[in-house]
């Protein structure tokens, strides 16, 4: 177990910390964290949220985001890649894959990562 006061910085752990002692710094102290190292941790990719949240973090909906944040239309956005409005759509969709090329220009275009796009 493991408890962090805030203001000054107090650190004390142990597995057996006495109540007494932990009463005392949150009757103290404006902040305490009671940490259990017996938690378990949970992958993420396991759970309802990410599962829920997952699809809407695809590069097609992030280059949505951004043409549209810049109001850019498809056909001018692919004017500018040098594709046809066609594979704009297409890759929104996910239908289509951005390659390592388009996405550098798209993170110039848009001022962002390629990380985005990928």
């Amino acid at each position: 177990m493991l408890a962090v006061v805030k203001k000054p910085h107090i650190e004390i752990s142990g597995d057996d910390i006495p109540e007494k002692l932990i009463k005392f710094l949150t009757d103290n102290y404006q902040k305490v964290e009671i940490i259990n190292d017996d938690d378990d941790f949970v992958d993420i990719t396991d759970t309802s949220w990410y599962l829920e949240h997952s699809n809407t973090h695809l590069p097609g909906n992030a280059l949505k985001r951004y043409r549209k944040r810049a109001n850019i239309s498809q056909k001018e956005l692919g004017d500018k890649l040098g594709v046809a409005k066609q594979n704009i759509s297409a890759m929104e969709r996910g239908t289509r894959g951005i390659s390592k090329a388009n996405a550098h220009k798209l993170a110039e275009i848009f001022q962002t990562s390629p990380v985005r796009f990928i």
